[in-house]
Protein backbone atom coordinates (compact mmCIF):
# COMPACT_ATOMS: atom_id res chain seq x y z
CA UNK A 1 0.00 0.00 0.00
CA UNK A 2 1.33 3.18 -0.90
CA UNK A 3 2.36 5.67 2.21
CA UNK A 4 2.90 9.11 0.56
CA UNK A 5 0.03 12.09 0.53
CA UNK A 6 -0.94 12.22 -3.23
CA UNK A 7 -2.66 14.77 -4.95
CA UNK A 8 -4.70 12.09 -6.71
CA UNK A 9 -4.90 8.24 -5.90
CA UNK A 10 -3.85 5.73 -8.81
CA UNK A 11 -6.96 4.26 -9.21
CA UNK A 12 -6.37 1.01 -6.95
CA UNK A 13 -9.17 1.85 -4.32
CA UNK A 14 -12.34 0.71 -4.89
CA UNK A 15 -15.79 1.02 -3.51
CA UNK A 16 -17.51 -1.91 -3.62
CA UNK A 17 -21.20 -2.90 -3.67
CA UNK A 18 -22.89 -6.10 -3.56
CA UNK A 19 -26.72 -6.29 -3.27
CA UNK A 20 -29.50 -9.11 -2.91
CA UNK A 21 -30.83 -10.05 -5.89
CA UNK A 22 -34.17 -8.34 -5.92
CA UNK A 23 -32.84 -6.65 -2.85
CA UNK A 24 -33.72 -9.69 -1.12
CA UNK A 25 -32.09 -9.82 2.84
CA UNK A 26 -29.62 -12.37 1.66
CA UNK A 27 -27.82 -11.48 5.13
CA UNK A 28 -30.83 -11.04 7.61
CA UNK A 29 -29.61 -13.26 10.06
CA UNK A 30 -26.52 -12.55 12.49
CA UNK A 31 -25.08 -16.16 11.24
CA UNK A 32 -25.31 -15.11 7.71
CA UNK A 33 -23.24 -11.79 8.85
CA UNK A 34 -20.76 -13.60 10.12
CA UNK A 35 -20.18 -16.11 7.27
CA UNK A 36 -20.11 -13.40 5.06
CA UNK A 37 -17.36 -11.67 7.41
CA UNK A 38 -15.18 -15.05 7.67
CA UNK A 39 -15.28 -15.20 4.16
CA UNK A 40 -13.51 -12.11 3.69
CA UNK A 41 -11.06 -12.82 6.46
CA UNK A 42 -10.17 -16.15 5.26
CA UNK A 43 -9.70 -15.52 1.69
CA UNK A 44 -8.34 -11.67 1.47
CA UNK A 45 -4.74 -12.42 1.84
CA UNK A 46 -4.82 -14.73 -0.91
CA UNK A 47 -5.53 -12.30 -3.21
CA UNK A 48 -2.95 -9.63 -1.81
CA UNK A 49 -5.87 -6.93 -1.03
CA UNK A 50 -6.58 -4.34 1.78
CA UNK A 51 -10.01 -4.44 3.13
CA UNK A 52 -9.63 -0.71 4.49
CA UNK A 53 -13.59 -0.39 5.39
CA UNK A 54 -16.60 -2.46 5.43
CA UNK A 55 -20.33 -3.01 5.74
CA UNK A 56 -22.44 -5.59 6.07
CA UNK A 57 -26.19 -4.93 6.39
CA UNK A 58 -29.20 -6.90 6.00
CA UNK A 59 -29.72 -6.91 2.12
CA UNK A 60 -26.25 -5.60 0.77
CA UNK A 61 -22.54 -4.88 1.54
CA UNK A 62 -19.97 -2.35 1.41
CA UNK A 63 -16.40 -2.18 1.33
CA UNK A 64 -13.65 -0.28 0.32
CA UNK A 65 -10.44 -2.84 -1.17
CA UNK A 66 -6.90 -1.29 -1.86
CA UNK A 67 -5.59 -3.60 -4.84
CA UNK A 68 -1.93 -3.26 -6.27
CA UNK A 69 -3.37 -5.51 -8.78
CA UNK A 70 -7.01 -4.81 -9.79
CA UNK A 71 -7.61 -8.03 -11.29
CA UNK A 72 -6.90 -9.55 -7.80
CA UNK A 73 -9.79 -7.67 -6.79
CA UNK A 74 -12.44 -9.15 -9.25
CA UNK A 75 -11.04 -12.23 -8.63
CA UNK A 76 -11.64 -12.07 -4.97
CA UNK A 77 -14.97 -10.87 -5.14
CA UNK A 78 -16.13 -13.39 -7.10
CA UNK A 79 -14.92 -15.99 -5.03
CA UNK A 80 -16.51 -14.68 -1.96
CA UNK A 81 -19.53 -14.26 -3.27
CA UNK A 82 -19.49 -17.58 -5.27
CA UNK A 83 -19.10 -19.25 -1.93
CA UNK A 84 -21.48 -17.23 -0.29
CA UNK A 85 -24.15 -17.89 -2.51
CA UNK A 86 -23.59 -21.65 -2.42
CA UNK A 87 -23.90 -21.30 1.61
CA UNK A 88 -27.06 -19.21 1.50
CA UNK A 89 -28.82 -21.72 -1.39
CA UNK A 90 -28.25 -24.79 0.71
CA UNK A 91 -29.00 -23.06 3.93
CA UNK A 92 -32.46 -21.65 2.58
CA UNK A 93 -33.35 -24.81 0.38
CA UNK A 94 -33.57 -22.28 -2.57
CA UNK A 95 -31.83 -21.75 -6.44
CA UNK A 96 -30.70 -19.24 -8.95
CA UNK A 97 -28.76 -16.09 -8.20
CA UNK A 98 -28.66 -14.60 -4.77
CA UNK A 99 -26.50 -11.63 -5.69
CA UNK A 100 -28.15 -8.91 -7.90
CA UNK A 101 -25.52 -8.55 -11.09
CA UNK A 102 -21.71 -9.40 -10.10
CA UNK A 103 -21.09 -6.28 -7.83
CA UNK A 104 -20.51 -2.25 -8.11
CA UNK A 105 -17.34 -0.86 -7.92
CA UNK A 106 -16.69 2.73 -7.99
CA UNK A 107 -12.98 4.04 -8.18
CA UNK A 108 -11.63 6.31 -5.84
CA UNK A 109 -9.79 8.74 -7.09
CA UNK A 110 -8.78 11.67 -4.22
CA UNK A 111 -8.12 11.06 -0.60
CA UNK A 112 -11.41 13.25 0.70
CA UNK A 113 -13.54 11.31 -1.42
CA UNK A 114 -12.04 8.08 0.64
CA UNK A 115 -12.91 9.74 3.81
CA UNK A 116 -16.35 10.60 2.90
CA UNK A 117 -16.88 6.96 1.33
CA UNK A 118 -15.55 5.19 4.95
CA UNK A 119 -18.39 7.83 7.10
CA UNK A 120 -20.79 6.84 4.38
CA UNK A 121 -20.11 3.25 4.92
CA UNK A 122 -20.01 3.39 9.03
CA UNK A 123 -23.34 5.44 8.81
CA UNK A 124 -25.68 2.92 6.88
CA UNK A 125 -26.78 1.33 10.06
CA UNK A 126 -27.20 4.45 11.69
CA UNK A 127 -29.07 5.90 8.72
CA UNK A 128 -31.18 3.04 8.31
CA UNK A 129 -32.43 3.40 12.33
CA UNK A 130 -30.96 -0.12 13.45
CA UNK A 131 -28.70 1.92 15.64
CA UNK A 132 -28.27 5.26 17.16
CA UNK A 133 -24.38 5.30 16.87
CA UNK A 134 -21.42 4.19 14.46
CA UNK A 135 -20.43 1.79 17.61
CA UNK A 136 -23.15 -0.02 18.27
CA UNK A 137 -22.89 -1.78 14.85
CA UNK A 138 -21.18 -5.36 14.97
CA UNK A 139 -20.79 -5.50 11.54
CA UNK A 140 -19.00 -3.03 10.15
CA UNK A 141 -15.29 -2.04 11.21
CA UNK A 142 -16.01 0.99 12.82
CA UNK A 143 -15.24 -0.19 16.14
CA UNK A 144 -12.02 -1.63 14.43
CA UNK A 145 -10.62 1.91 13.79
CA UNK A 146 -11.25 2.41 17.12
CA UNK A 147 -9.14 -0.70 18.57
CA UNK A 148 -7.10 -1.53 15.94
CA UNK A 149 -8.83 -4.76 15.14
CA UNK A 150 -9.96 -6.33 12.12
CA UNK A 151 -8.33 -6.16 9.09
CA UNK A 152 -6.92 -2.63 9.96
CA UNK A 153 -3.20 -2.66 10.44
CA UNK A 154 0.13 -0.38 10.49
CA UNK A 155 -0.13 0.16 6.80
CA UNK A 156 -3.71 1.32 6.77
CA UNK A 157 -3.73 3.65 9.36
CA UNK A 158 -0.26 5.23 7.84
CA UNK A 159 -1.61 5.45 4.59
CA UNK A 160 -5.05 7.34 6.05
CA UNK A 161 -3.85 8.95 8.20
CA UNK A 162 -0.24 9.84 8.06
CA UNK A 163 0.76 8.91 11.52
CA UNK A 164 -1.39 6.23 13.18
CA UNK A 165 -0.39 7.33 16.73
CA UNK A 166 -3.71 9.89 17.96
CA UNK A 167 -5.54 9.47 14.17
CA UNK A 168 -8.62 8.26 16.35
CA UNK A 169 -10.02 12.30 16.39
CA UNK A 170 -9.05 12.52 12.80
CA UNK A 171 -10.91 9.62 11.94
CA UNK A 172 -14.03 10.26 13.95
CA UNK A 173 -14.33 14.13 12.68
CA UNK A 174 -14.51 12.93 8.81
CA UNK A 175 -17.68 15.12 7.64
CA UNK A 176 -21.19 12.68 6.80
CA UNK A 177 -22.14 13.35 3.32
CA UNK A 178 -24.69 11.31 1.71
CA UNK A 179 -23.17 10.38 -1.60
CA UNK A 180 -25.16 7.37 -2.94
CA UNK A 181 -28.13 10.04 -3.13
CA UNK A 182 -26.18 12.05 -5.83
CA UNK A 183 -27.34 10.93 -9.35
CA UNK A 184 -25.63 12.06 -12.31
CA UNK A 185 -25.59 12.15 -15.82
CA UNK A 186 -22.01 11.65 -16.67
CA UNK A 187 -22.28 12.25 -20.23
CA UNK A 188 -23.98 16.00 -19.16
CA UNK A 189 -20.64 16.36 -16.56
CA UNK A 190 -18.36 15.96 -19.51
CA UNK A 191 -19.94 17.83 -21.72
CA UNK A 192 -20.16 20.33 -18.96
CA UNK A 193 -16.10 20.14 -18.52
CA UNK A 194 -15.26 20.11 -21.88
CA UNK A 195 -17.23 23.13 -22.57
CA UNK A 196 -15.78 25.59 -19.16
CA UNK A 197 -11.86 24.13 -20.86
CA UNK A 198 -12.83 24.61 -24.33
CA UNK A 199 -11.86 21.05 -24.86
CA UNK A 200 -12.31 17.95 -27.48
CA UNK A 201 -12.69 14.95 -25.62
CA UNK A 202 -9.77 13.84 -27.66
CA UNK A 203 -7.67 16.17 -25.80
CA UNK A 204 -8.90 14.33 -22.66
CA UNK A 205 -7.72 11.45 -24.62
CA UNK A 206 -4.45 12.01 -25.36
CA UNK A 207 -3.19 14.89 -22.88
CA UNK A 208 -2.89 13.67 -19.24
CA UNK A 209 -3.49 17.28 -17.61
CA UNK A 210 -6.78 17.13 -19.11
CA UNK A 211 -7.40 13.63 -17.82
CA UNK A 212 -6.19 14.31 -14.59
CA UNK A 213 -7.85 17.56 -14.42
CA UNK A 214 -11.66 16.10 -15.41
CA UNK A 215 -11.33 13.46 -12.70
CA UNK A 216 -10.53 16.07 -9.89
CA UNK A 217 -13.37 17.98 -10.90
CA UNK A 218 -16.11 14.55 -10.95
CA UNK A 219 -14.08 14.01 -7.28
CA UNK A 220 -14.63 17.35 -6.22
CA UNK A 221 -18.33 17.37 -6.23
CA UNK A 222 -18.28 13.73 -4.90
CA UNK A 223 -19.70 12.48 -7.71
CA UNK A 224 -20.02 8.61 -8.16
CA UNK A 225 -19.27 6.75 -11.39
CA UNK A 226 -17.99 3.37 -11.52
CA UNK A 227 -14.73 2.53 -13.72
CA UNK A 228 -17.19 0.81 -16.88
CA UNK A 229 -19.20 4.22 -16.80
CA UNK A 230 -16.09 6.64 -17.12
CA UNK A 231 -14.51 3.93 -19.71
CA UNK A 232 -17.48 4.14 -21.61
CA UNK A 233 -18.07 8.22 -21.77
CA UNK A 234 -14.26 8.43 -22.46
CA UNK A 235 -14.49 5.85 -25.20
CA UNK A 236 -11.75 3.67 -24.20
CA UNK A 237 -11.03 0.05 -23.19
CA UNK A 238 -11.21 -0.34 -19.43
CA UNK A 239 -7.39 -1.25 -19.67
CA UNK A 240 -6.81 1.57 -21.51
CA UNK A 241 -8.14 3.94 -18.75
CA UNK A 242 -6.37 2.00 -16.33
CA UNK A 243 -3.15 2.74 -18.31
CA UNK A 244 -4.00 6.14 -18.07
CA UNK A 245 -4.88 6.77 -14.62
CA UNK A 246 -0.99 5.69 -14.11
CA UNK A 247 0.01 8.27 -16.00
CA UNK A 248 -1.36 10.95 -14.06
CA UNK A 249 -0.42 9.30 -11.03
CA UNK A 250 3.36 9.86 -12.28
CA UNK A 251 2.69 13.49 -13.49
CA UNK A 252 1.52 14.20 -10.14
CA UNK A 253 4.63 12.18 -8.76
CA UNK A 254 7.10 13.75 -10.52
CA UNK A 255 5.36 17.10 -10.29
CA UNK A 256 5.66 16.81 -6.39
CA UNK A 257 9.79 16.49 -6.97
CA UNK A 258 10.26 20.02 -8.26
CA UNK A 259 11.72 22.51 -5.86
Amino acid sequence: MPRKSRELLDGKICHIIVQGINKEYIFNQEIDKKKYFNLLKKYYRDYEIDIICYCIMDNHAHLIIYSDNIKNLSFFMKRINSIYAMHYNKKYNRVGYVFRDRFKSILIMTREQLYVCIKYIHMNPVKAKIVEKESEYKYSSYNDYLNKTGFLNQRILEFLFHKSQNYIEKFKSIPYKDICNKKINIEEILNEFLKQKNISLNQIKKETKFLSEFLYYLNSKNYQYSKQELANILRIGRATLYRKIKKVKTRNETKNLRP
